[in-house]
Parts: structure tokens; C-alpha cells; sequence
């Protein structure tokens, strides 16, 4: 099924499509680009990129950083990018307080703990899901279109979700067992029953899961043809179906066209990477789509140079 268009995406009709792959290979410009597409069909669209060390302010030429902003040059576009420090503001106005209760409920703490527990490792990365189950839910978009982490940080964020809700079950288990014992050494100081916060952040944790593994989210793997990227797509690909996330279809950026290897360093190149690209497409076109971008003379770089990559992704 091998193709050089993404719009088998139109037929599918996804709600989210997560863009994901190891770092530098373009995930920020293909999810970029397929958000004008869906945009300019007169879908109401939602670019957010989580990536830690995010260009999307850069690649729009349009400060999005922290909060989500209208694109002035894309009707029905709008985009947010989420920084490490902005998650955890997010994290504190939207859990402090119950983090506060659950704790204060176990120990004697002040409510400084709050910070303590915004430090902890996992924190943006397990918010980050909410705020996009959020946005999910809220019905405002028709299609969120999602720049994740790095592979490595992208099935981080999966493992964490699913190691999060089982323990989440455990915890509640526990606390019925201790609960007596702990009312006593805790009487008066708490508001709400702390089981309950827990049972809500299990619900929370499970609805996040049955998002990202619902037929509705595809993943698009993006990857260069060169051996680090053809032996990182294939980890991926295995750990998200493992996970049960659907992949949707695979993009081969920075493509040598036959047209630019006409000097020796170029053809070289060229006959490099088609060996690659061979391999990639002998893995997954009976499976999925594989889309091939050509490596752009220009800057990607704003919304006129976005149009013209989204002419080559969905022609």
C-alpha cells in the first residue's frame, strides 16, 4: 500500500492522529502540516505539540507557547505548545488541591507539599494526557492533531499511564485495609473522603486509555531512510500496537528525489536511502500506507511553506 499522500487520514476520519518517531526526523513539520490540511477541509482543528524542547512556536512563526492560540493566517486552526514548566502550572491549578487532601490525609503536611510532588518525576508527562483527554472530550475540535515526545518519552508516557492506573487500584485497595487507623490520626483535617479522589484519578486514568487505544486515534510514525530510523520505526511500531494504539500509516521524510541525485554526492545518497526506503516499505505496505516526503529546498518555516509540504503530503 505503498503511496505518496496522506489522505487516507480523510478516509479514516480520526479524532486524534499522534505523529511520533525518534527525535529530528520531522514529527513537528508533518503534524504541523497535516493540521493546515485538515484546517483549510473546514475541520476545527487542534495542533499541540508535548515535545519537552518543542519548535512549534518556531515552525509557525507564531508565539503558542502555554496557551491555546488562533493561527491568524488558518481558519479553523489552532495550536498550543506545551512546555515543561507550563504543564506543571497546568498540573498545580488542576490537582493541587486534591494532592493536598490525599497526602494530608496519610501525614501532618503543609500545603507546600504541592510543589514537592510538581517536581516529581512523570508529573508533565502524565498531565499531558489529561489535558489532551480534556480537550478530546470537550467536543471543540473535530480533529486533534498531536506532535508527541520523542519515541523514547512518547512510550515513557504510555508505559507511566498504564503502570499508573493499576497502581491507582492497588491504592485504593490499601487505603480501605488502613482507613480506621488513619482517621483516627487524621481526623478533621481532611475535606473530602480520600478514596474518592483516588477513585477519580483511576477513572481519569482508565477513560485516558481507552482514548489513546479507541479507533479514532491513529499514530502516524515518521522516520528518515537511513538505518537508525528504519531499526527506531520498527521498535515503535511494536510497542504501540503492543500497547494497543493503532498505526495508521508511516512517512519517510528527507527522500532524496531521483531528479536532486544527479551529482555524485547526491546519488550516492539517493541510492542509500532507497535500500531503506525498500526495507520500510517491505515491513509495513501491506499493512499500513507509506508516504514519501522529498527533503524540501527551502525552510520549513511558517504557514505559506506548510501549504506547500501539505500539497506534497495530501496530493
Amino acid at each position: 500500500m505503498s503511496t505518496d499522500s496522506l489522505r487516507f487520514l480523510e478516509e479514516v476520519k480520526p479524532r486524534i492522529v499522534m505523529f511520533c518517531g525518534k527525535g529530528g526526523v520531522g514529527k513537528t513539520t508533518c503534524a504541523s502540516t497535516t493540521a493546515v490540511h485538515f484546517a483549510l477541509k473546514g475541520y476545527r482543528t487542534l495542533l499541540i505539540s508535548t515535545d519537552p524542547a518543542p519548535s512549534l512556536s518556531d515552525m509557525l512563526e507564531l508565539d503558542v507557547r502555554g496557551e491555546v492560540t488562533q493561527v491568524p493566517s488558518v481558519e479553523n486552526l489552532e495550536a498550543v505548545e506545551l512546555d515543561y514548566d507550563r504543564v506543571v502550572e497546568l498540573w498545580k491549578e488542576r490537582f493541587g488541591d486534591e494532592v493536598y487532601e490525599l497526602i494530608s490525609s496519610f501525614l501532618p503536611v503543609e500545603e507546600d507539599i504541592i510543589e514537592y510532588v510538581a517536581g516529581a518525576p512523570g508529573i508533565d508527562e502524565e498531565f499531558a494526557l489529561s489535558y489532551v483527554y480534556d480537550l478530546y472530550i470537550s467536543e471543540k475540535y473535530d480533529i486533534i492533531i498531536w506532535d508527541t515526545a520523542p519515541a523514547g518519552g512518547t512510550l515513557s508516557l504510555l508505559k507511566l499511564q498504564d503502570t499508573f492506573y493499576t497502581h491507582l487500584g492497588e491504592a485504593a485497595k490499601l487505603y480501605v485495609k488502613v482507613r480506621s487507623a488513619l482517621s483516627a490520626l487524621t481526623e478533621g483535617r481532611t475535606q473530602r473522603d480520600p478514596l474518592k479522589i483516588i477513585k477519580e484519578w483511576e477513572h481519569l486514568a482508565q477513560v485516558v486509555l481507552e482514548m489513546l487505544k479507541d479507533e479514532s486515534t491513529q499514530a502516524c510514525l515518521v522516520t528518515i531512510p537511513e538505518a537508525l530510523g528504519v531499526n527506531q520505526t520498527q521498535r515503535v511500531a511494536n510497542d504501540l500496537e503492543k500497547f494497543g494504539l493503532h498505526v495508521g500509516g508511516v512517512i519517510i521524510n528527507h527522500v532524496l528525489t531521483e531528479e536532486a541525485a544527479n551529482t555524485g554526492f547526491y546519488m550516492s545518497r539517493r541510492e542509500m536511502q532507497l535500500k531503506y526506503i525498500e526495507e520500510i516499505e517491505r515491513t509495513y505496505s501491506d499493512a499500513m500506507p507509506v508516504v514519501k516526503l522529498p527533503l524540501q529546498s527551502f525552510e520549513v518555516k511558517g504557514v505559506e511553506a506548510l501549504r506547500k509540504v501539505e500539497e506534497l503530503l495530501f496530493r
